[in-house]
């Protein structure tokens, strides 16, 4: 979430052969990432481990860590997420930003109606869709240029077209 100081970049999906290594699904615009950082943090208490080796297979990241020997020591993982600190995410180019800093956001519309909050952030092939929880129940909002017309993270909000409700007024 937005403010927190943790990202997530990953998850273990299973073992992969005898040595410890494991499956991780990267959750990350940047999953070359794992073979440039040299520790990630394991799991809901953020256990640093240090990286042994990462290479890509099959779109996800092989990765081994220290301590981390046996697929059986992968399984007593229980199916972790993979964090770093916030303060070392990738920079991205200017007008870009990172799908959780979306979460939360109070999302209006140019006329200065209440749509409601970000709560989720669907990726598809084409564009993201912000889905607003409101009074109304879930709004889905494509994230595109015409659609959004701001998005103010300092303010913690976005300005959305009256017409991506269907009701323009």
């Amino acid at each position: 979430m937005a403010g927190d100081e943790w990202m997530l970049i990953g998850r273990v999906v299973g073992p992969f052969g005898i040595r410890g290594e494991m499956k991780v699904e990267p959750l990350t615009d940047f999953p070359q990432r794992f073979r440039s950082i040299t520790e990630v943090y394991v799991g809901t208490a953020r256990t640093k481990r240090e990286i042994v080796s990462a290479r890509q297979h099959k779109g996800l990241i092989l990765l081994r860590l220290d301590g981390v020997e046996t697929p059986e020591q992968v399984k007593d993982l229980a199916n972790p997420e993979i964090f770093v600190p916030r303060a070392e995410a990738a920079p991205l180019p200017q007008g870009h930003f990172y799908l959780d800093d979306a979460l939360g956001l109070d999302v209006v519309t140019e006329d200065g109606r209440d749509v409601g909050t970000v709560r989720d952030v669907i990726r598809t092939g084409s564009n993201d869709v912000f889905v607003v929880r409101g009074a109304d129940g879930d709004v889905l909002v494509p994230v595109t240029r015409n659609a959004v017309v701001e998005l103010d993270f300092s303010a913690r909000r976005a300005v959305i077209e009256a017409w991506v409700l269907g009701t323009e007024e």
